[in-house]
């Protein structure tokens, strides 16, 4: 489903009192719809929790959604992953 139309659909279930976290590995399209929530990863589009049978970075994606449910002081909270080192 479409980045931006999942951020829609979260901000509605946000004024329904429901929290919600988009995960997004495009977050220009993301963030322009402004998602209550978003841990974002730089993993591939059709496999934004993790690859198949990465059972552990599928869990640290969902840790990190929770926590971030959890702790967010408000919207527009963001997660992301961090840059690749650059060679030196």
């Amino acid at each position: 489903m479409c980045h931006q139309t999942v951020s829609l659909v979260a901000r509605g279930l946000e004024e329904a009192r429901i929290a919600t976290c988009l995960v997004s590995v495009l977050p220009p399209l993301s963030s322009a719809a402004r998602p209550p929530r978003q841990v974002i990863r730089r993993l591939n589009i059709g496999a934004t929790l993790g690859r198949p049978n990465d059972v552990e970075t599928q869990l640290d994606t969902l840790r990190r959604m929770i926590a971030l449910i959890e702790e967010a002081d408000g919207p527009g909270a963001v997660d992301r992953d961090p840059k690749p080192e650059s060679p030196e």
